[in-house]
């Protein structure tokens, strides 16, 4: 696992503005490497569809990008070796890219990545961004002001979230079963009506973070989270349900879970503005989570929201 996740890091560290950009991902991915990404792109075949559709573009609006995680962690799921992590994209936004004009401006937004490691190469990338957030920093707003708290997110309060080493085998077991649990035996009890009904206290510690996109929002408290992260949702989508992952890991105190999709529910009431449509919306996400003792103590979430608009009817990056 230590030279899968030393792969990912090496992938991540070379990609960025002035490198050779084709280069560097056949340098590192397998011939034939399938990425599945957000909302307009959403899927590339092969190291030269990878560079010119989703990288040649950012690196050319942001020239000196980097990438700055604050996660990185590995593990095995249904028989496949997977690498994800999250953090910040940062640079000088002086392009147009995705039709968001940078004007020049500094800027710093999330991704979230998973890579599927086969034969020492990757295999498979999926990747999200938190476009809206993007968006606002370069003067444009897409979504209105969040449910929670517009803060920016920070890492890991231990500050402890790159896992580039093995992690003891029964810890890693302990958070990726207490994740399990939550969100199978917590999450997915919710009857539709009341919230208490997942009973989270189980699982979170009072003082817990969920880290959510632009559009939801900081929610600092069990309180928030039920509130303001979870409220506008449920109450948007009451049937909403996890239906699997295409991966779920856990390293240590850290675990992590994504799936395309991740949640599906009906529309049934307004939500972000957008208005119902009655059809069955499908999530995009990325979680990461870390455990502190017998409970979960933050939460970094990702969501393609501006596919989650498209699919009610509003394309955001038009507009």
């Amino acid at each position: 696992m230590t030279a899968a996740k030393r792969l990912v890091w090496d992938f991540w560290r070379s990609l960025r503005g002035g490198a050779e950009t084709e280069l560097v991902i056949a340098g590192h991915c397998s011939a034939d490497v399938e990425w599945h990404g957000f909302q307009p792109i959403r899927r590339a075949s092969g190291a030269s569809d990878v560079a010119g559709r989703v990288w040649a573009p950012l690196l050319d609006a942001i020239g000196d990008l980097e990438r700055h995680p604050y996660i990185l962690l590995g593990g095995e799921f249904e028989g496949s070796t997977w690498v994800g992590g999250t953090g910040e994209l940062a640079g000088t936004f002086s392009g147009t890219w995705l039709g968001i004009p940078g004007a020049g401006r500094s800027v710093r937004f999330r991704f979230g990545e998973f890579c599927k490691v086969e034969g020492g190469r990757i295999a498979e990338i999926r990747m999200l961004l938190d476009l809206p957030d993007l968006a606002r920093q370069a003067g444009r707003r897409l979504l209105p002001s969040s449910s929670g708290r517009d803060l920016p997110v920070p890492g890991p309060l231990t500050n402890d979230g790159v896992l580039l080493c093995e992690s003891d085998a029964a810890e890693s077991a302990d958070t990726l079963g207490l994740v399990e649990t939550m969100i199978f035996d917590g999450l997915n009890r919710y009857d539709g009506h009341d919230q208490a009904s997942q009973d989270l206290e189980r699982f979170w510690h009072d003082e817990m973070a969920w880290y959510g996109p632009v559009g939801l929002g900081t929610s600092l408290g069990l309180e928030e989270f039920t509130s303001n992260a979870q409220g506008p949702i449920v109450r948007a989508y009451p049937d909403r349900r996890g239906v699997g992952h295409v991966a779920r890991i856990g390293d240590g105190a850290y675990a992590a879970s994504t799936g395309w999709p991740s949640l599906v529910g009906t529309h049934e009431r307004e939500f972000l503005g957008w208005a119902p449509t009655g059809e069955v919306s499908r999530w995009n996400i990325m979680d990461f989570w870390r455990r502190e003792g017998d409970k979960l103590a933050e939460n970094w979430v990702l969501v393609d929201l501006v596919d989650v608009a498209r699919q009610a009817g509003v394309d955001l990056l038009e507009q």
